[in-house]
């Protein structure tokens, strides 16, 4: 580096309600707040992704089970020995749906702070919302009149958020994720003879829960769907298999594009495969293949609201926004102090 420029290593563990996240970054110091097309102010250094399914037979009463906390617990202590190895200097562990909604989470909290030293961060679902906005926003600027919808579906709970290239217009965190939904409909390998008999089945439940969402969209009219990491990760992989990872070069990476009539066909085809021809789909990671008929049910829920013209996928999410709060200098979540 040049000049006087200084690093922090940071690390930041993204406790969710599927998969704990670890991201291990150099953060440069006293850079200017940096912008959409600006360079993106920390440098990659480690990541890590493992599968802990914490939800798993307790997210639908709303307790964490002790074999899934005893799994996360395991999953932090992998963590910790990589960001000792490459000596992050300030780690930030953040907890979203599952743990937020458990009656025992103070039992992984406590457990995790006298193992490991961490503080456990348990965010609400509107942090977590402006969170995955923050970092997403770096990914994609809509033109001027746009209206964009973010979509964001996790394990336990699913974040909309909808803007535009000033602001903010609406978001609200809705506790309906492909875990929540896996306990609820319990259709573990076929889901239906076709790909309307079990989105059917689910059709009334998404309607209720997600009504707020429906008039948000019937009032502002977004036309582009930007999906945030996780499951669209996994859509983007199925449809481009071959495809080549390209090097950001420091840069943001942009949000792609994914065709509209092929996540239609795709979405369709998990509606009513089943599990083992999930797992033997070329891009498809194993520990996602049981809940991509719930994403997909999600995703169609949701086109099925509005009108959209463009669909995208990004890269970034709830890890990303903190981060880019970090490198403001700011606390890493919304009304968190870094002391």
């Amino acid at each position: 580096m040049e000049g006087s420029v200084n690093l922090r290593r940071v690390a930041v563990i993204d406790c969710g309600t599927n998969t704990f996240n670890l991201r291990i970054v150099d953060i440069v110091e006293h850079q200017d707040s940096p912008g959409k097309n600006e360079p993106r102010p920390w440098k990659n250094v480690f990541s890590l992704r493992i599968p802990v399914k914490l939800g798993k037979g307790g997210i639908g009463k709303n307790i964490i089970r002790p074999d899934r906390i005893a799994r996360g617990l395991d999953a932090l202590g992998v963590m910790k020995e990589a960001i000792h190895n490459y000596d992050a200097t300030e780690v930030y562990v953040i907890a979203t749906s599952a743990l937020r909604d458990a009656s025992n989470s103070s039992v992984f909290v406590d457990r995790t702070l006298a193992l490991y030293g961490y503080k456990v961060v348990i965010i609400s679902g509107a942090a977590e919302a402006e969170l995955i906005q923050t970092g997403l926003a770096l990914t994609f600027t809509p033109q001027a009149g746009e209206c964009v919808l973010t979509m964001d579906i996790g394990g336990g709970s699913t974040e909309c958020i909808l803007w535009n290239d000033e602001k903010m217009l609406w978001s609200r965190s809705f506790d309906v994720g492909v875990a929540r939904l896996g306990e609820l409909f319990k259709m573990t390998d076929r889901f239906g003879s076709d790909k309307d008999e079990a989105y059917n089945k689910m059709l009334p439940y998404l309607d209720d829960l997600l009504a707020p969402l429906k008039t948000a969209l019937e009032n502002l009219h977004p036309t582009i769907l930007v999906g945030s990491s996780g499951s669209f990760d996994t859509f983007y992989s199925v449809l481009n298999p071959d495809i080549q990872k390209v090097s950001s070069k420091g840069e943001h990476p942009r949000a792609i594009e994914i065709d509209v009539e092929a996540f239609e066909k795709l979405s369709a085809e998990f509606m009513h495969n089943t599990l083992k021809d999930r797992l033997s789909m070329s891009g498809m990671p194993p520990d996602r293949a049981a809940f991509m008929p719930y994403a997909s049910a999600l995703v169609r829920w949701v086109m099925s609201a509005s009108q959209f013209h463009k669909f995208y996928r990004s890269k970034y999410a709830l890890r990303e926004g903190v981060l880019n709060r970090l490198a403001k200098s700011r606390s890493p979540v919304p009304g968190v102090s870094l002391d």
